[in-house]
């Protein structure tokens, strides 16, 4: 959190000024997070900041609340200005199997987004086809309070934050495992405090409500880790369904700060070695992430990579099938010139049945041509029109 209490109370009261109702609602149990729907905003935050003022003031008694969760850690800071429950957080940093929720400047709690899952799943295949078995999701990454201090992100307590858990990673060359492979718990926790190697690049995808702090905090603190690429995707959707999808990229400088690439269809990286994109031709449908491979000379993603595959398929399969049918055209030709020459040697002339034979390999023979031959065996004055051959002075011979 970067707003701590005192400041929470303030902006309160500056937004009690500007909305209605004025004084919150005296019948919301202040105990209860809300969603969007359940109470207004002034009402939302005056719980909010008096739920945080609680946790300040008894922290023993919250502790004890925290320590009833199953996934409980008392090593970790926990932030009072976050909500903790048995199958839920809103707390980005904790590294937990349970759903992550969203916080808003409002005190409404909500789901993430309808497109971060998704986009999560697609930007993780990208990069695990580009790196392999080095991409990691949501891992704990740990590293001295100074650096959280020095990036602006503290606990509604005052304490520097010393853990995120960024929503992807690519890990250095000299921890790619095989590609069946999972990583334990220990094997995602990264204590760069402890000289565990940096990572090289971190991906965030950000929701409505996170999208100015998660960028600035966050962008100081990958910097002072020394990542050298930064990636922040906001998958759009929200809160309007025609709001764009925005990719941001940050590369680190030899100063040791992050520049911003220009606003561009696709941005080249150095440690994908190649340009990606977040490619939405339409935005009422999720975006695409997808990187360039110019060995194939396409833009790939999962999606993509389906669809090739389809139409490789359905490109062998009718070669498949056009090479067959020429195998039964070249078999059928062979059989109809091997009866013709058999079978009526005393009814048609050799230059005839020559001539005959050349018409067919240029042209195809009739489709029935067993049957034309065996009916000129019955009729052989009409054997030029059976067999489908022009007069001579038809061809002009």
């Amino acid at each position: 959190m970067e707003m701590n209490a005192v400041g929470l109370r303030k902006s309160i009261q500056s937004a009690a000024d500007e909305r209605a109702p004025v004084r919150p609602d005296p019948a919301w149990d202040w105990q209860v997070a809300p969603r969007h729907g359940d109470t207004d905003a002034v009402t939302a935050r005056a719980a909010w900041v008096k739920r945080i003022t609680w946790r300040l003031a008894h922290p023993e008694a919250w502790r004890a609340e925290l320590a009833q969760l199953a996934y409980f850690d008392p090593a970790y800071t926990y932030d009072e200005g976050h909500e903790y429950w048995w199958d839920r957080t809103t707390d980005p940093h904790l590294s937990t199997d349970i759903r992550h929720w969203i916080l808003d400047e409002d005190g409404f709690v909500s789901p993430q987004p309808y497109r971060h899952a998704p986009l999560l799943l697609a930007m993780n295949f990208v990069l695990r086809t580009i790196f392999g078995n080095r991409v990691e999701r949501e891992p704990e990454v740990h590293f001295d309070p100074d650096v959280g201090g020095r990036a602006g992100m503290y606990t509604e307590k005052g304490h520097p934050v010393s853990q995120v858990e960024p929503d992807l990673v690519v890990l250095p060359r000299e921890l790619l495992l095989p590609e069946d492979a999972e990583r334990s718990r220990e094997g995602r926790t990264m204590r760069l405090d402890r000289g565990h190697p940096i990572p090289e690049l971190v991906v965030e995808i950000l929701s409505p409500t996170t999208r100015t702090k998660d960028v600035r905090g966050k962008m100081h603190l990958y910097a002072d880790l020394g990542i050298a690429e930064y990636l922040t995707c906001d998958p759009g959707g929200e809160p309007e369904p025609d709001v764009p999808a925005e990719l941001q990229f940050f590369r680190l400088q030899p100063d040791g700060r992050y520049r911003q690439d220009e606003d561009a269809p696709a941005y080249f990286s150095i440690v994908c070695d190649t340009h990606v994109r977040l490619w939405q031709p339409d935005t009422g449908r999720p975006p695409r992430f997808q990187w360039w491979d110019a060995g194939q000379g396409r833009w790939r993603d999962q999606a993509a990579d389906a669809e090739y595959e389809r139409e490789r398929y359905n490109r062998e399969r009718e070669a498949e099938r056009e090479r067959h049918n020429r195998e039964l055209r070249a078999t059928r030709l062979e059989v109809a010139v091997d009866l013709l020459h058999k079978l009526l040697p005393d009814r048609v002339a050799p230059a005839d049945r020559d001539r005959i034979e050349e018409a067919w390999r240029r042209d195809g023979p009739p489709a029935d041509a067993v049957d034309r031959i065996l009916a000129v065996r019955q009729s052989p004055t009409e054997w030029r029109f059976l067999l489908r051959i022009p007069n001579e002075d038809q061809t002009g011979e």
